[in-house]
């Protein structure tokens, strides 16, 4: 299929020289003159030949320019759209920025810039335009038209009786999509509570963390979606509980692309040996448990069907109650349990407030943020695993498939988009037999730039 810019390029050439052959054309049929004239004329057809030359080579440096650019800022454009609440925004500085470094030079008209920029969602097949930030998966961005003038158009108008063709217009439109892939993720999701209307609950929220969820609840307790109770189906082998189980227990290098197949019903007790592999629990051999697996507080509205803690519990008491007669670190009472969590491993992180980054090799002190360097390990005897523990000291850190259940229809089994969405989250506590709930505490989204599982596709689609 020959592209648009191609066939621009055709009808530049075909205008300009049906100009010319009507004035040959003419002009064969007039028998009068000398051999002056010919020469006259094969001297202003050799001219005209060059300057055409130029301008097609002009228009086509231009086109080329144009439609560079525009793959350039829509590339830029769909690098930013990561599932987050402000991605369109963060696309559309990146997609200018990419514009005033354009280079131009087939005019003096200075760099190009944007005159539509349009956001798609993720619909299958036909993607709806969104101004949703966490819904957008697409860019499509226009150019300005961009007029060139043709330098052979004086001679056509002096040679020919019609009116010449004078300048060009050209444009450029690009499309550009993304594709998140998620690795190292147990198959579980979590139906974002904020969808209700409550935008304070966003789990996607940064500033949400250090408050504790209701991951996945337990029979009697109510499903997060109707017939689904957090579970996914991992993307290796079968959905069988047994998988799942097994999935939950060790992470086996799942990697998920931004669709997820949801696992119905509760699946009680695999799940629970599972999770409590991570806690030297449950069944599971070898159970590879964490370093430190010790059980932390709840928030103190964490009850009944709340989804969403408060991020109101008592680190000061902890600390006491199993670190007697050890220094209380500074400022304790405002730790949250995944800080505490890295504080007893002796390991070294980024803190702003309730904000956490680990691990930081090869990470930038954020503005806003303080280094905690405990001075050693101090894991509270209970906490220590009796097998030998697993080397990951995230190993109790989970990466959760966010999704608008309402919005999407989540019900049974299904296969949903993400748009990438994830969130971190802390598991703060064993999972009882007879609850057989899970409960964890928000880290945060899952960002690129912070996790080398995350892996970024972004490419032109049109």
């Amino acid at each position: 299929m020959i592209s648009w810019h191609k066939i621009l390029e055709y009808r530049v050439i075909a205008r300009a020289w049906a100009v010319i052959l009507t004035f040959v054309t003419g002009f064969s049929r007039d028998r009068r003159g000398a051999v002056a004239i010919y020469a006259a004329f094969a001297g202003t057809l050799a001219l005209s030949g060059g300057v055409l030359a130029l301008d097609i080579g002009r228009v086509v440096v231009l086109r080329s320019q144009m439609q560079n650019a525009a793959d350039a800022a829509a590339l830029s454009g769909a690098a930013q759209l990561d599932g987050q609440s402000d991605a369109i925004t963060r696309a559309t500085a990146a997609a200018s920025g990419a514009l005033s470094n354009s280079s131009n030079l087939s005019d003096t008209a200075g760099a190009f810039t944007v005159q539509s920029i349009t956001f798609y969602d993720g619909t299958d097949p036909t993607p709806v335009v969104t101004a949703v930030g966490g819904d957008a998966v697409y860019v499509e961005i226009t150019l300005a038209p961009r007029t060139i003038s043709i330098f052979l158009a004086p001679i056509l108008q002096t040679i020919s009786s019609g009116a010449a063709v004078e300048q060009f217009t050209l444009e450029a439109t690009a499309q550009a999509g993304i594709s998140i892939i998620t690795c190292a993720a147990p198959p579980f999701m979590a139906c974002n509570p904020s969808e209700g209307g409550d935008a304070a609950d966003d789990l996607l929220d940064a500033d949400n963390a250090g408050r504790q969820l209701l991951t996945k609840s337990g029979p009697g307790g109510g499903s997060l979606a109707p017939g689904n109770f957090g579970l996914l189906c991992p993307t290796s082998g079968n959905c069988g509980a047994a998988n799942v189980s097994d999935a939950l227990a060790n992470d086996p290098g799942l990697c998920y692309t931004s669709e997820v197949t949801t696992s119905p019903g509760v699946q009680t007790q695999q799940a629970r040996n599972g999770i409590n592999a991570r806690m030297d629990a449950g069944n599971k051999n070898p159970k590879n448990p964490a370093q430190n697996i010790m059980d932390y507080g709840r928030d103190s509205d964490m009850s009944g069907s709340t989804i969403v803690g408060n991020g109101d519990w008592d680190p000061e008491t902890y600390w006491t109650t199993n670190h007697a007669g050890e220094t209380e670190p500074t400022d304790l009472v405002d730790y949250t349990r995944y800080q505490i969590y890295l504080y007893e491993l002796g390991e070294t992180f980024y803190r702003d407030e309730n904000k956490t980054i680990y691990p930081i090799t090869g990470i930038t002190l954020p503005t806003g943020y303080n280094t905690v360097t405990p001075a050693a390990a101090s894991i509270p005897a209970a906490g220590v695993p009796t097998p030998t523990a697993s080397s990951d000291i995230k190993r109790r850190v989970l990466k959760i498939a966010v999704m608008n259940c309402t919005e999407l229809g989540v019900q049974g089994s299904g296969t949903y988009p993400t748009y990438g969405r994830y969130v971190e989250v802390f598991l703060t506590e064993e999972m009882e037999s007879t609850q057989a709930a899970t409960y964890t505490e928000i880290i945060g989204p899952l960002l690129q730039q912070y996790s080398d599982d995350v892996h970024v596709n972004v490419q032109l689609v049109q």
